[in-house]
């Protein structure tokens, strides 16, 4: 029987609070590569030296990809750290996540809470522990199509200007938020994803696992840096996957890092249904 009250979650609830707006502020770069994204085709640039770099990674449209529905398992006592104990992780625990991923790799998420949570004063705490899950996997697969169902290179009528740095090469290309320069090695590795703005300086930097198939993202590294007011923050992703009828799905995504002094650390599994 849960009886937790409102006044003692409210901690709980601004710990999952900062958490959604870290990743809010690390994906922005992605959603501006998502936006760009129009088809399985690019226009030939610099004797289509951009083409043959997007046939280097593994995608997803090329194989089919019409989306999935799955449970979403937050490991709450990550997640909550020194802030949960047996009676506030019964609150959480009582709230059941799922999610439909469509062809685009867009997540919806939904919930539905068990009936020992299901009280008139916890409904508005509930719907705030919903909030900020959401927020925590839709910023996730906003980074994850990028690079696994669209593409990681841009789609853009914009010039690409591309220039050597040793034995690697820089794109540069602009868009509405700012100058976008992504670095890869004369193999084709994205090895930093930069945006620079008015407002902020957004550093990605992916890791991938050479497949069959293309590259494979296995993690990223996102650091947040504001020109003036705001608070650097520095992530730090792994994600696992497991074979789903010939496609590579995510199933385990944690993260760790800072924001500013504070750190922070998550764990999501997601369980594809039939």
């Amino acid at each position: 029987m849960i009886e937790e009250t409102p006044g003692s979650l409210n901690a709980l609830l601004e710990t999952m609070r900062k958490l959604s707006c870290m990743l809010g502020s690390l994906l922005a770069i992605f959603v501006i590569t998502v936006s760009n994204y129009a088809g399985d085709q690019l226009p030939a640039t610099n004797d289509d030296l951009v083409g043959r770099a997007r046939d280097s990674y593994y995608s997803l449209a090329k194989k089919g990809f019409k989306g999935f529905t799955a449970t979403v398992e937050p490991n709450w006592k990550v997640i909550l750290g020194q802030t949960a104990t047996a009676e506030n992780l019964k609150v959480f625990r009582a709230v059941r996540f799922s999610m439909v991923v469509d062809a685009d790799g867009v997540a919806t998420v939904h919930y539905k809470v068990d009936a020992n949570a299901d009280k008139p004063e916890l409904q508005s705490f509930v719907k705030r522990i919903h909030y900020d899950l959401e927020r925590l996997v839709v910023g996730f697969f906003n980074t994850w199509r990028a690079l696994m169902v669209g593409s990681p290179f841009p789609e853009t009528d914009r010039p690409i200007k591309i220039e050597n740095a040793g034995n690697q090469q820089r794109l540069f290309y602009t868009t509405q938020s700012g100058a976008l320069m992504i670095m890869m090695t004369e193999g084709f590795l994205i090895t930093e994803w930069t945006l620079a703005g008015a407002t902020a300086k957004r550093t990605i930097k992916p890791q991938f696992r050479n497949t069959r198939d293309g590259f494979l993202l296995t993690g990223y590294q996102g650091v947040f840096e504001p020109i003036g007011d705001g608070i650097k923050t520095t992530l730090n992703f792994g994600i696992e996957y497991h074979d789903v009828s010939g496609l590579k799905l995510p199933h385990k995504v944690r993260f760790s890092g800072m924001h500013g002094t504070e750190p922070v650390e998550s764990e999501l599994t997601f369980k594809v249904k039939p």
